[in-house]
Formats: C-alpha cells, structure tokens, sequence
C-alpha cells in the first residue's frame, strides 16, 4: 500500500526572480518506507504535479527507480487534486484502488505524514532562504543579503537527499555541509 501527498517546503527559492515556496508531491510505500515516486513544482500543486509523481512512482528505469511498480491501494486524503476524474482514470488503467480517507485525518496517512516532517528537519532546515528559522530581535523578515538557491538547483539539491537518504526505505541521516551550485564538488 502507498500513500501520497502534498507538503509546501518552507524554504523560499528563487522562481524568475522572485522568492517562492516549491510544492513537493509524493508517493511512499508504507511497508519500506521508500519513497517511490516525486514532483517538485514552483507553483501550486495540481493534477499535473500529482501524474509527474505517479509517473516517476510507476517507472523504475533512470532517471526514477529502484524504488516503485504498481501498488495494489494508494491512500489519499480528499484533495481535490488526488481526486480530479483525470487522476482517478489514471488509477483505474493501472489498476490501482484509491482509498478517499476523511478529511482532517493525517493520522491515517501516518507514513508520508512522517516524511513530510522529516524532509523539513533533515535537510530542508539547512538550506538557505528556510522560513522557519529564529529571527534575533524578532525580526520578521529575511536578510536582504541572502542568496536563495534558484527552482532549479534546489529541485536537484532535493532530488539528491531523497536518493540517498531513502536507500531501501531506511532513513539514514544527511549532513548537509555546503550548499550551493548542484555541480561544484
């Protein structure tokens, strides 16, 4: 059984100049843990982002994989997104039962619940531009001189954590020294 969501990473990047909060949508395998399938977007999630993340849940060949196939169940949680007739008729040609929970039960999604609080304490409180961070002198807003990481880079920064920290589903902590440009060494 796989469960997905949405989470809003509280980390601002830069998205054609302008500071945005990227939107994660993803699928886990609640027996591994593994997460199986991921989308990063700019913007707010969609039906769009929700059959990227299927889509890279279902292929196991590079770029996605090892992780990933065909679940029997996949449980979501009423979003309207997981719902759209478009998403649902994707399930039904994979043969994939959807389980609706009710609303305003995370509990019952317990696994990508725990990832979404996760990814936030491994690896997205370290980045630069992460909004949740203590401002001294209860300073409301971020330096004017922080450089954010572009969509882009962050995308590949996360893209990074998620294959190596998830490896076969066992959580494995990441100590994230730099960050910077994806391809500096």
């Amino acid at each position: 059984m796989w469960e997905t969501d949405h989470v809003q990473a509280p980390v601002l990047v830069d998205v054609d100049g302008r500071a945005r909060r990227p939107w994660i949508t993803w699928f886990t395998d609640c027996a591994t843990n593994a997460i199986t399938g991921v989308a990063v977007t700019p913007g707010d999630p969609s039906r769009e982002s929700v059959l990227a993340a299927l889509r890279s849940a279902v292929l196991r060949e590079e770029p996605y994989g090892p992780f990933g196939g065909l679940p029997e169940k996949v449980r979501v949680d009423r979003g309207k997104d997981f719902l759209s007739r478009t998403v649902t008729a994707a399930f039904d040609l994979l043969d994939v039962t959807v389980e609706d929970l009710p609303a305003y039960t995370p509990h019952l999604k317990g696994a990508v619940e725990g990832l979404n609080r996760a990814v936030e304490s491994m690896f997205l409180a370290a980045l630069p531009g992460y909004a949740r961070q203590p401002r001294p002198g209860k300073r409301a807003s971020r330096p004017k001189d922080e450089v954010l990481l572009g969509f882009e880079d962050f995308t590949a920064w996360f893209r990074r954590w998620e294959r190596t920290t998830f490896v076969g589903g066992f959580r494995q902590h990441l100590a994230i020294t730099r960050v910077g440009n994806v391809d500096e060494k």
